[in-house]
């Protein structure tokens, strides 16, 4: 299993972990796609700090490509407004008629003053209840009536040094882009800050501080409090503090926002199907009259950043922590980088060393008795004020001693011998391959990720270079890079910083530094040898026989869909597209999946699930795959479904050949290497301290009881019972229903029809014959379980001490399966009800900070399908919580929604849909998969938005009154243990 748990928790990560627990929790993350994999993804350019440590007060002038040898990209139109605040447009094509906007304002919980801890995110919060234009409680209808989803399309975040605004609209119309210009100026300057919203709203940011709080949260600053304790960003985590929150007066709300919302700290973006003369006026009216103070607040003093003296080992200690982790950790000043050609090939130096020394800790991760789970290396620089570098290692259970080991000699033999040849030549052809990836894709990109990333780049002081000129600029020097140049590097990096080893555990003995100490200390006296030179072998699955043909033909036209059956009995359906240009989405559909699990083998679909994705396929494993496929756009994810096994994968045009045979191979011969099992059981323990110490368990568990407790769909309740599964287990269900199962090959995306269907026919039309296409399997017995029957109340617990409840209320509904028109029904009804928490449970009660409805079903399980309302608070809060729901419930089933309610949750709906029909995923996964057992899937996608543009209020009212009942509902509580 890669990657089971969030489990290093070091200073190094801090940035990435605090914009996940800062961040609206709706609220898509940047596309991983719009940043390189290596640790040091770009350069960090920017002002040199003071010698007094300090910040630079105001954003950079002039842009940075004017002072640097790398030019910004001739798409984008550069520029500033007399009062200071600058913009950026870039006209993109992808999505047709959207656009995407974003304001950013570097400042952020650093520049509060020790009685505004929490405000600078408070006032995120609060530009929403009440500005110039917009009334408290208006802005989220109007958005709503005109397509734009509070959450999905309208959000916010506040981080240590920047605070970002995000809309994202649904059409280039004057009234949607009026509506946007109008409340991107009212967050600059509009907010009304009125002491009534103030105060309703403290309740909501204390919700989200509870939502927040994790054990993961609370050692993370225990790390930075202990390694910069003389900084000023250990006390400044954006939450807050709960005293601040609860009483702090309006004037020093007012005191924040003049002095730090102005305009020379603004930067507004567009991104889209746009002219960008007319965006530049647009701007020039909306914000070229915002004035500033005349002494705008000034970047704060953020301390001594000099690590103390002491090299004693550092160790956190918390009972509810999923597993060990060990780092080595150094503080080193901030390093001034301008972002031009030198510095990013001297970063890519060091990032290939860390890259390198990282792939190594995959392996030993791999070995069957291996003290470690995973590994990393890194270097990143936190707000223009530290360095930080960091290695890491997660420790299997009870292996402590053997891990120091592992982490000191893999650290020192990276020191004392470097790098080999084809380590670095894996590193090269990966990150090579990223940034051909980014040209070839470049008319492809999404305003809405491109709108982000940009706002990233701003905020770093990065160039806005093209695709095109990030791989010109790469090929430049990538090449020349030798193993020697690296090991300098990361020799040069790690010089003189006298690494603090950092250590968190559920528990530790009292005298476990000295202990540590001494056993790092064993460990540097271990003579270790120089890396071996491994060997790249050949791709063995190249031929698989003699191609298929195909026996039927269907050319769906409208949907630009070819479907095709095979000699042996594999259904192939084809969607070539233009709008995601050189990106190809394959899936294969395969079998029964749980249908025909052993019941009495509790959990062997996760067990399955883990072993065959890190278990290669017969000829190769998982590192070999690794080593061979580097460069390569292929690779494979096995999953098991309700009623299917799936394989997936992502590739290129050049690359289709080698996914269609490495599927292919997977099919024939699924790997179940030892090493594999051994990997998936050292994570056992971290599994079960995370189901036992998180909500998420009894989540599992709930989810199970739905299923009417059936085996397959339960995890198993102790370590003992997942540990007792075997290799020959999943041997055995393979056997019988996934190596000779029925197939439905699923391909969309750039390719070239006529050029792709010899190569389906040689790889996946070779194999053995299949049992017949479209057999319907709706009578099937074993697809249905037994759900429980309402009325009925639940209570489920957790171990913690973090004071989190989830409030539950579900309403049984029809399922999916066969029924999807009026399954969109229910999903409307749900945005209904969930629109009716929002106003209730969060702005009025300010009991939760994000509650929210949905339908839920299965298309693979008879009449499964619920309708369910969720709210997290504190314990003390449930009771309040599930009244709410059961409240609102009740008067939509007895009164009924209003119209006003229904446009607005169908006209971002609506919205959704449209954008969806140039979405890869989109055609793969709703359309296609499953269409070969259920061809009316096809005419679903035709129909969708005219039904969904037809549905009425009579309707929605009548599934309300008819399912919102107080005898069809079951109420689940789920609490942390007294």
């Amino acid at each position: 299993m890669r990657n089971p748990a969030p489990l290093v928790l070091t200073l190094a990560l801090a940035v990435a972990a605090l914009v996940l627990i800062l961040r609206k929790p709706d609220e898509a993350s940047p596309a991983a796609a719009t940043s390189p994999p290596p640790a040091e993804q770009t350069p960090d350019p920017g002002a040199a700090a003071p010698e007094d440590s300090t910040q630079e007060a105001l954003p950079p002038s002039p842009w940075p490509h004017e002072v640097s040898d790398i030019p910004a990209d001739p798409a984008i139109v550069f520029g500033k407004l007399g009062n200071g605040m600058r913009y950026v447009i870039l006209p993109n094509a992808e999505p047709p008629e959207r656009v995407s906007v974003r304001l950013h304002i570097g400042a952020g919980s650093l520049m509060e003053a020790d009685d505004q801890q929490g405000l600078a995110h408070f006032l995120e919060h609060m530009v929403f209840n009440g500005t110039e234009h917009f009334k408290a409680g208006e802005l989220v209808p109007r958005m709503q009536r005109l397509g734009i989803a509070f959450g999905a399309h309208v959000n916010a975040f506040t981080s240590f040094d920047q605070t970002v605004y995000s809309l994202d609209l649904p059409d280039l119309s004057d009234s949607t882009l009026d509506l946007a210009f109008n409340v991107m100026r009212d967050f600059a300057d509009g907010a009304q800050l009125a002491t009534d919203e103030i105060d309703k709203e403290r309740g909501v940011i204390l919700a989200e501080m509870n939502s927040r709080d994790s054990i993961g949260y609370r050692i993370l600053k225990k790390q930075f409090k202990a390694l910069l304790p003389d900084s000023l960003i250990a006390r400044r985590f954006p939450i807050g503090e709960e005293e601040i929150i609860r009483g702090a007066p309006r004037e020093r709300f007012v005191d924040f926002y003049q002095n730090y919302y102005v305009p020379s700290r603004m930067t507004f973006v567009v991104v889209g199907a746009i002219d960008p003369a007319a965006m530049r006026k647009r701007i020039e009216s909306a914000f070229g009259g915002m004035t500033g103070p005349e002494d705008p607040g000034a970047d704060p003093q953020l301390g001594d950043y000099t690590p103390p003296a002491t090299q004693e080992p550092l160790v956190f200690t918390d009972a509810e922590l999923p597993a060990t982790s060990l780092g080595l950790t150094c503080i080193k000043p901030y390093e001034d980088r301008i972002d031009n050609r030198e510095n990013r090939a001297d970063l890519m130096r060091l990032s290939l060393a860390h890259s390198m020394l990282g792939r190594r800790f995959d392996r030993i991760a791999e070995g069957a008795e291996s003290p470690i789970v995973e590994g990393s290396a890194s270097r990143q620089q936190l707000f223009r004020a530290v360095t930080v570098g960091s290695v890491d290692v997660t420790v299997t259970d009870g292996r402590l001693d053997e891990a120091v080991v592992v982490l000191e000699n893999e650290f020192r033999r990276a020191k004392e011998h470097g790098f080999t040849e084809a380590e670095l030549a894996e590193a090269k052809a990966n990150i090579l391959n990223y940034y051909q990836q980014q040209v070839a894709n470049r008319d492809s990109r999404r305003s809405d990720e491109l709108s982000s990333m940009i706002v990233t780049a701003i905020n770093e002081r990065d160039v806005l270079s093209s695709p095109e000129t990030d791989l010109e600029v790469l090929q430049g020097f990538l090449g020349d890079i030798t193993p020697k140049d690296c090991h300098s590097a990361f020799l040069d990096f790690w010089k003189d910083t006298h690494p603090r080893l950092v250590m968190t555990a559920k528990e530790a003995p009292a005298d476990v530094a000295k202990t540590l100490s001494a056993r790092f200390a064993e460990a540097a006296a271990m003579p270790v040898e120089p890396p071996v030179e491994m060997e790249v072998k050949a791709f063995a699955y190249t031929d698989f026989g003699t191609a298929g043909t195909v026996a039927e033909r269907e050319d769906v036209k409208d949907l630009g869909v070819t479907r095709l059956t095979l000699s042996n009995g594999v259904t192939v359906n084809l969607k070539p597209t233009d709008y995601d240009k050189n990106r190809i989405s394959l899936m294969a559909r395969i079998g029964h999946g749980r249908l025909l699990m052993d019941k009495d083998k509790v959990g062997l679909a996760e067990f399955a699930t883990a072993v065959v994705n890190e278990g290669g396929i017969g000829e190769h494993s998982a590192e070999e795959l690794r080593r061979i496929l580097a460069g390569r756009n292929v690779g494979t994810g096995f999953s098991v479904g309700d009623g299917h096994f799936s394989l997936a994968g992502t590739t290129t045009p050049d690359d289709l050949q080698l996914q269609l045979q490495l599927m292919a191979a997977q099919v024939l011969h699924p790997g179940t290497r030892e090493e594999a099992i051994s990997q998936f059981r050292r994570t056992v323990p971290m599994l079960f301290q995370q189901l036992k110490h998180n909500p998420d368990g009894a989540m599992q568990d709930m989810f199970a009881w739905l299923h009417g407790d059936d085996p397959r769909f339960e995890f198993p309740d102790s370590p003992d019972k997942v540990l007792s599964l075997r290799a020959e287990d999943i041997d055995s269900w393979l056997a019988r229903d996934f190596t000779p199962g029925r197939i439905e090959l699923n391909v969309v995306g750039d390719f070239e029809l006529e050029k792709t269907i010899p190569l389906v026919l040689a790889t996946f039309g070779a194999l053995p014959d299949r049992p017949a296409a479209g057999r319907d399997r709706l009578s099937d017995p074993v697809q249905s379980v037994d759900f429980p029957t309402p009325p009925q109340e639940k209570d489920y617990t957790y171990s913690s001490r973090i004071e989190r409840a989830l409030s539950l209320v579900i309403w049984k509904v029809p399922g999916p399966r066969g029924n999807e028109e009026q399954f969109r029904r229910f999903n409307l009804l749900a945005d209904i009800v969930a629109d009716r928490l929002r106003e209730e449970v969060r702005e009025k009660l300010g009991a939760s900070y994000s509650p929210g409805a949905g339908a839920g079903g299965s298309r693979e399980l008879e009449d499964f399908g619920f309708l369910m309302a969720q709210s997290t608070g504190k314990p003390g809060d449930t009771q309040a919580l599930t009244d709410a729901s059961r409240r609102i419930a009740a008067e939509l089933a007895a009164k009924g929604a209003t119209e006003d309610e229904l446009t607005r949750a169908k006209t971002p709906m609506l919205a959704d849909l449209e954008k969806s029909l140039r979405d890869n995923s989109y055609w793969l996964q709703s359309v296609l998969n499953g269409s070969t057992d259920d061809p009316h899937r096809l005419e679903l996608a035709r129909s969708r938005i005219d039904d969904v543009r037809s549905i009425t209020l009579a309707e929605i009212n009548e599934l309300a009154k008819r399912y919102l009942t107080q005898d069809n509902t079951i109420t689940v509580t789920i609490l942390p243990e007294p």
